[in-house]
């Protein structure tokens, strides 16, 4: 797995893409960090640490930059003409599918390292509470988990990185949408059970329930899974 993920770590970060996605990360993320302080400022203060409201907002950004970073896994490689060379390599699917996750997974992670600067600013400010902020990066790198492989089952499936992202972006938005209103919104216990919003929410208020946490895992397994299954009828098949 390791060769094929350094080889898409190096790829990814010898190109602009992956800094012009830092970049707007980093200024959007701290950029809601620093506004959330101005509005605080002068007031009696806040139950919810000033970090939640960037985290959660955060994940809204990471919808729109995640499958960017995802949809070149495999289509890009199809794109360039190197998929039959990765097709014949002398790799196991489940070396490949792991390999290509493992590496958006690494790449949308160091976004979150990123956003490591809004709390410790805020230790020289005032107290944080560590455990709320632990369970809160805890959702983002769950979430983040899910992303990277729900991308790279889709570039598998597509043909042009362009066909991933859209996929990508689409139906993680659907997910947050059916999320909306929680259990009292229009689709009850389904938005509850499979809405975004409401599993990685409370990682946000400090809460790390068994529940939520098999939930990310269970769906980022089922797209490898779905992934290694894919790729694995593309080598029978050719």
């Amino acid at each position: 797995m390791w060769p094929i993920c350094r080889r898409d770590l190096v790829q990814a970060f010898t190109t602009p893409l992956a800094w012009l996605v830092l970049a707007c990360w980093t200024m959007l993320s701290n950029g809601l960090f620093v506004r959330t302080l101005h509005q605080v400022q002068g007031t009696s203060g806040s139950d919810a640490p000033l970090f939640v409201n960037a985290m959660a907002l955060g994940v809204g950004i990471l919808t729109l930059l995640a499958p960017a970073i995802t949809m070149t896994a495999f289509s890009g490689e199809r794109q360039q003409g190197t998929m039959q060379l990765l097709m014949t390599v002398a790799r196991r699917e489940h070396e490949l599918v792991l390999g290509k996750f493992l590496a958006a997974w690494i790449t949308l992670l160091s976004l979150v390292a990123a956003t490591l600067i809004q709390p410790l600013v805020l230790m020289f400010v005032s107290q944080v509470n560590i455990p709320h902020l632990l369970s809160g990066y805890a959702g983002l790198v769950l979430i983040c988990g899910f992303f990277a492989a729900l991308g790279v089952w889709i570039s598998l499936i597509v043909d042009t990185p362009i066909a991933a992202y859209v996929i990508t972006f689409a139906v993680v938005g659907i997910l947050f949408l059916i999320g909306l209103g929680g259990e009292d919104g229009p689709l009850g216990l389904i938005a509850g059970k499979i809405g975004l919003g409401p599993r990685v929410g409370p990682f946000f208020r400090g809460e790390i329930r068994l529940g939520n946490v098999l939930y990310f895992c269970g769906a980022t397994a089922a797209c490898l899974i779905l992934a290694h299954g894919s790729l694995r009828a593309r080598r029978i098949h050719g």
